[in-house]
């Protein structure tokens, strides 16, 4: 049987495909380099699936969509999640089945566990008929918000952005911004005590500046201290948000954490303290959604759970012919070591934002100037915070209270003062713990350490500011020769510019 989940909707496109053995998966922005790619109808997908797949569309026996209807001008239907709605829009032969935004996001998190989970939280900009978040329990929607009662945590977060004066080429990208620039401000506790009647169900009032000109008393005042009050803020909401868990799930449950404001790493790490079962993926924003859809079609068809090789490193994008061999890592080491940038394209890409080894720019993270080294290649905004990824056995030496996490979703503290370059203002950093997951990632950082005696390497991802990863050798050859950067490493070949 041959099933297809597909994400038509105004960013970020994806498919999820199961071919009757294998599950592939292809992020589109990839497949075309334009970050966020998205389809504005419903027919060109079908030709790049024939490309990407190399498929006959018609073989498909049974599709499941996740769909924003206002683009197409569809009827929008009641809400419906454990249940889905024929659809016959895409002119295939096979039935085709709308899924709920949310449900989606929260069936995405099968590869990640062999048990149910007891409780799944999505949360986001918004979903199907302007629900900001919903929770299920074994299954079951047991509450959910909308946009117009409970305002989105996930669209202040943005209007916060932009009103320190954030900008990016697409909205969805302030919010992440925001986690890198609130940390220049200070906590006012006084302030946190003055929001103490405030919730997550009413996030417009959370985030209205007028909280912070009363408490002040002066507008003026207001306006030049914003980044305390950011600060302040990001704080007292993480602390909101934790007693919305609590709400809902019990210390010791299972519960998986969805949407994409899961990508708050100050949150998860916070989140994670008090709920030690939380599992988040990596692609918790939308480019899980059809990871989700594929699952729905699986439980309906009550086939066998899925087998997904090689977690995380699931793009179906171009992989280099060759693993680099022992010399060439240990050359890319010593580059490395020497102070060079390295980008690292090797394997299938990552799913998810973070890149993980594997279509990465890395760099010595014990640079004084290497924040402005890699700055000046991404031309990304300075204040930003970088990644790091470390050897698991030496993360305790390195940092502080640091999570046995692989995809770089929690923050921690830096223990170690010589790694300057990945930490941030306020003395963190996320960190990808690297174990055997990816043993050619390991193998470089192994050998870095072997030069060096330091076991991390500062880990941004492969792609310029305001565009994706990237998914083809030839756009990584592209990157070597427009950029700053002087090395890149691609399968078995060093290349120089």
């Amino acid at each position: 049987m041959k099933l297809l989940a597909l994400r038509l909707c105004e960013h970020d496109s994806n498919f999820c495909y199961f071919n009757g053995e294998n599950v592939s998966y292809i992020k589109t922005e990839r497949y075309y380099n334009i970050k966020h790619h998205a389809y504005n109808n419903l027919f060109n997908w079908r030709k790049d699936f024939e490309n990407i797949f190399d498929e006959d569309v018609n073989a498909i026996d049974e599709v499941a969509i996740i769909i924003d209807p206002w683009i197409y001008n569809i009827v929008e239907e009641s809400i419906f999640f454990q249940n889905a709605v024929r659809f016959d829009g895409l002119g295939l032969k096979c039935p085709v089945w709308r899924i709920n935004h949310h449900y989606a996001h929260a069936l995405s998190t099968w590869m990640l566990t062999n048990v149910e989970t007891d409780i799944d939280i999505v949360m986001d900009g918004f979903g199907d008929l302007d629900q900001v978040w919903t929770v299920f329990r074994k299954d079951q929607v047991i509450d959910r918000g909308s946009l117009k009662q409970n305002g989105s945590l996930g669209i202040e977060m943005a209007e916060f952005g932009r009103f320190l004066g954030i900008k990016a080429s697409h909205d969805i990208d302030i919010a992440g911004k925001v986690m890198g620039l609130q940390s220049y401000g200070n906590i006012s506790k006084n302030f946190l005590s003055y929001l103490s009647d405030q919730s997550i169900y009413n996030s417009k009032e959370l985030f209205s500046f007028k909280n912070w000109i009363n408490f002040l008393g002066n507008e003026n005042v207001a306006r030049l201290s914003a980044l305390d009050w950011a600060k302040s803020l990001h704080k007292k909401t993480g602390e909101l948000l934790i007693d919305f868990f609590k709400h809902y799930a019990k210390e010791d449950e299972s519960i998986s954490f969805t949407g994409g404001i899961a990508h708050n790493v100050l949150w998860n790490y916070e989140l994670k303290k008090y709920f030690k079962n939380i599992i988040i993926p990596p692609h918790c924003n939308d480019d899980g959604l059809t990871l989700g859809a594929i699952e729905w079609l699986r439980k309906k068809n009550n086939l066998p759970k899925f087998n997904l090789n090689n977690f995380p490193y699931i793009q179906h994008d171009e992989a280099p012919v060759n693993l680099p061999s022992i010399k060439t890592i240990q050359e890319s080491a010593r580059l490395l070591a020497e102070g060079y940038p390295v980008g690292w394209y090797q394997g299938n890409g990552e799913i998810g934002p973070r890149a993980l080894g594997n279509r990465s720019i890395l760099l010595d993270p014990r640079l004084k100037n290497g924040k402005n080294i890699i700055n000046k290649i991404k031309k990304r905004e300075n204040y930003r915070p970088f990644g790091a990824s470390v050897l698991n056995e030496y993360k305790d030496i390195f940092f502080k209270n640091i999570s046995e996490d692989p995809y770089m979703l929690y923050v921690c503290q830096v223990k170690n003062e010589t790694i300057e370059s990945i930490t941030h203002v306020d003395g963190t950093c996320r960190v990808q713990v690297v174990k055997n997951e990816n043993p050619i990632f390991r193998s470089l950082l192994t050998e870095f350490y072997n030069i060096t005696k330091c076991p991390v390497l500062l880990n941004t991802s492969m792609n310029m500011a305001g565009k994706p990863l990237i998914g083809t050798i030839k756009n990584a050859k592209t990157l070597l020769e427009e950029s700053d950067l002087e090395y890149m490493v691609i399968g078995d070949e060093i290349l120089r510019k």
